[in-house]
């Protein structure tokens, strides 16, 4: 694809460059606070909690760490890639920022797929548990 992005497509691409930025700066944000709260259990001595608690609860953070560090990166991509666009105008940044808004898409859907995968299996689980402790 070559030439030009016409000046509908560019005017549309600078309504959605400050949203998408801002939700970009929101996970990051979400990310840091995440990376204090970790230091913090990590850390702490509380007497409620347990180590293998606290352990549990670094995980599950951790694990919501790698959630949304790389759609923050896309997003933020994004919202760079429709910057170059909006300067230049040419249907090659058109074509590197509709990659990074897909590339997003991708892990939502790859990370959306595998959670309702989990939920069903936890469902099942649930129901197998449940009939083997019922009485009849």
């Amino acid at each position: 694809m070559s030439g030009r992005v016409s000046p509908r497509v560019l005017d549309i691409m600078s309504r959605t460059k400050g949203w998408v930025r801002f939700i970009a700066v929101l996970m990051f944000v979400n990310f840091g606070l995440t990376v204090i709260n970790n230091i913090v259990i990590l850390n702490s001595s509380s007497r409620s909690f347990g180590d293998s608690d606290r352990v549990g609860q670094f995980i599950g953070l951790a694990v919501m760490l790698l959630l949304y560090l790389y759609p923050a990166v896309k997003l933020n991509s994004y919202a760079s890639r429709i910057g170059a666009l909006l300067q230049s105008g040419r249907a090659a940044d058109l074509d590197a920022a509709l990659n990074e808004h897909r590339a997003f898409w991708r892990y939502v859907g790859i990370v959306v797929i595998v959670l309702i995968s989990i939920f069903i299996v936890f469902i099942f689980f649930t129901i197998a548990v449940t009939a083997s402790r019922a009485r009849f």
